[in-house]
């Protein structure tokens, strides 16, 4: 049994099988799921957990090269990207359209949903290497 790091088995293996640039996507309660993509549902509640939560975790064993949202979240992109920053500060902050953000989650490795209620609050990440 694991007692640190992240202790969800699915997301354990999650990670484990991404390879270098290999993106997951930490969906938000209302993200449409892409089809054939793999979905981990740790929704709880409202806004339980958040995305920012899942990110915390996620940096602990994923090295993260990039990470992607929606520029209409709000109050603004710029505040957005302060805070993911502040929790990967070495990767790459890539803003784009929420269309163009759904069409690139059906390349991802799999999904993590949240019960975040923080509308256009999905962050994808691209795994990065250890060397």
């Amino acid at each position: 049994m694991k007692y640190t790091g992240i202790l969800n088995r699915d997301i354990s293996a999650m990670v484990a099988r991404t390879g270098h640039f290999d993106r997951i996507v930490i969906s938000d309660a209302g993200f449409p799921i892409p089809a054939g993509v793999p979905c981990i549902d740790l929704t709880m509640g409202p806004n339980l957990p958040k995305v920012p939560d899942v990110l915390k975790m996620l940096t602990l064993e994923l090295p993260i090269e990039q990470f992607w949202f929606a520029e209409e979240i709000s109050p603004s992109k710029e505040a957005r990207a302060a805070e993911l920053s502040l929790i990967m500060p070495k990767a790459e902050c890539i803003p784009l359209p929420h269309a163009e953000f759904k069409k690139l989650a059906y390349g991802a490795v799999g999904v993590i949903r949240t019960g975040d209620f923080h509308a256009y609050g999905n962050v994808m990440v691209a795994s990065g290497v250890a060397y």
